[in-house]
């Protein structure tokens, strides 16, 4: 045992004849150790100068503890903070005993009461108030004797204290981490195989929108987990409840809607006081959407690749097997077939940068003109002969540069397919039908229903000179803005392109 803890003998203060109780208490050795009246006498005690050295007191101080003596008023809460461990001598004054336990445990130190008169019922008032060991002994000419092993007792209650101490530290410390923490922490326990707060720091109360006295005693699936996620959060809880370590992705409901975190418990092992468990929560919404932009940057360099390593490696050896033949025949006829792939490749490759640089991305939205901007992207691309309808006046929240680049790769797409009638040109309708749907129809050969999704796929193109690069422009555009898009068949036996989410301003 480590005997360097400090320990103060607390003795009854002089009682004299003519007290209420009459009778005078017994002292440590055999008589008072005087000491100041604000505080205990500094130094272990080697005892009184003309009593015998196997006093309790001298007992402890032989075994190594440097013991001071004192009264209880002697006992403030500065002079218990500097010692390990009080003994105290109790009289039949049971009310005052327990009282001064209770403050001695209150004040965080362990103590071992010394009874002459071995009572009972006080016995059990004072280890029900805390004390670390009860000792009966017996008082004889005015001194004391301990039959039990004092020291071993006073070992074992300076032990208990440091355990105690070292306990209330990092318990502390945890909840100075748990409170600061950045992290939404949520401390709980299992009740009925559910998982209920019975604590959360202020970034979870702060992520999810409750305060602590409002979540405290709730059931956590009622309070953070989104509608229709509720069986993925029980099989969550069976798997903490069976003591499993997990760490999870996870949806749950904030106070500003639902968004992704990874999920991790850490489970505690205390008694059946304590918590079950902690659960933590990162949120990882925005590294989801980074890693998501990412992917599709990813998808986009590889249709890159594709057309660089594919759609435009045919071309070019075209472009070269023609400038061969001008050379070797003379004739410039080659040079206009070579002129004319160039002019492919360009397209190609303007429509995929167009694909590798915006991606499904808009900039500032406005309310824009749908008639205006639908005339505008008419006179961007070459329509020949072909004619346009615009068939409403509505006002669309749109990019005004992301929705013309949309409608000028349809009306290309129109008039690329050309009409219902071999070398008729299309007519082309840009409507809101009643349902709010914006459209783009035509009155061509149509779009079979088999090919109407295969349709917006990178590089899928069934005419001569086209890129197949415009309709998954349109898509992008389209995801970008919020809207979905589809294809459908047109009063006029065309293809009717429809869009979907369109939000819609009032003239």
């Amino acid at each position: 045992m480590n005997r360097s803890a400090r320990v103060l003998w607390v003795v009854e203060p002089d009682r004299r004849e003519g007290d209420s109780d009459g009778a005078s208490a017994p002292r440590p050795a055999d008589g008072p150790v005087d000491g100041p009246a604000d505080g205990p006498v500094d130094g272990p005690a080697d005892g009184p100068a003309d009593g015998p050295a196997d006093g309790p007191a001298e007992r402890l101080a032989a075994a190594g503890f440097d013991v001071e003596v004192g009264t209880r008023s002697d006992a403030t809460d500065r002079v218990l903070d500097a010692v390990d461990c009080v003994v105290s001598l109790v009289d039949r004054d049971t009310d005052r005993a327990v009282e001064f336990v209770e403050r001695t445990i209150a004040a965080g130190t362990p103590v071992v009461v010394v009874d002459v008169e071995g009572d009972a019922g006080r016995a059990h008032r004072v280890v029900a108030a805390g004390a670390a060991e009860y000792l009966p002994a017996t008082a004889t000419s005015g001194e004391i004797g301990v039959d039990a092993d004092l020291v071993a007792a006073v070992d074992r209650a300076v032990d208990a204290g440091r355990q105690r101490r070292e306990r209330d530290s990092a318990a502390a410390q945890l909840r100075t981490l748990f409170d600061d923490a950045p992290d939404p922490i949520v401390e709980y326990e299992f009740v009925g195989g559910e998982p209920v707060a019975t604590a959360a720091n202020e970034a979870f109360t702060d992520t999810f929108g409750y305060d602590r006295g409002t979540v405290v005693g709730q059931a956590m699936n009622d309070c953070i987990v989104p509608e229709g996620k509720e069986r993925e959060a029980e099989t969550l809880d069976e798997r903490v409840a069976a003591g499993d370590r997990v760490a999870v992705e996870v949806r749950r409901e904030t106070a500003g809607g639902v968004r992704d975190f990874l999920f991790r418990n850490i489970a505690v092992e205390t008694d059946e006081r304590g918590p079950d468990g902690y659960a933590v929560y990162v949120d990882i919404t925005d590294q989801k959407e980074r890693e998501h932009r990412l992917q599709r940057q990813n998808e986009r360099l590889e249709e890159f690749a594709s057309v660089v390593s594919h759609d435009l490696r045919n071309p070019m050896g075209a472009v070269k097997h023609r400038i061969e033949m001008a050379r070797q025949t003379g004739d410039n006829d080659h040079l206009a077939d070579a002129l004319g792939a160039l002019d492919r490749m360009d397209d190609r490759l303007r429509e995929l940068l167009q694909l590798a640089r915006q991606g499904e991305t808009v900039g500032q939205t406005e309310p824009v003109s749908l008639p205006a901007v639908a005339r505008e992207a008419w006179n961007h691309v070459a329509t020949d002969d072909a004619t346009l309808d615009v068939a409403t006046d509505a006002v669309v929240d749109a990019d005004r540069g992301r929705l013309t680049q949309l409608l000028e790769n349809l009306y290309i797409n129109a008039v690329e397919h050309g009409g219902r009638d071999e070398g008729a040109l299309p007519s082309v309708t840009v409507g809101v039908d009643g349902d709010g749907c914006l459209y783009v129809a035509d009155d061509g050969c149509g779009i079979p229903v088999e090919k109407r999704e295969e349709v917006f796929s990178s590089g899928y193109t069934t005419g001569r000179n086209g890129t197949g690069y415009g309709l998954t422009i349109v898509k992008q555009v389209a995801r970008a803005h919020g809207w979905e898009v589809g294809v459908a068949g047109s009063h006029d036996g065309g293809a009717r392109f429809e869009f979907r989410g369109v939000e819609f301003h009032e003239r």
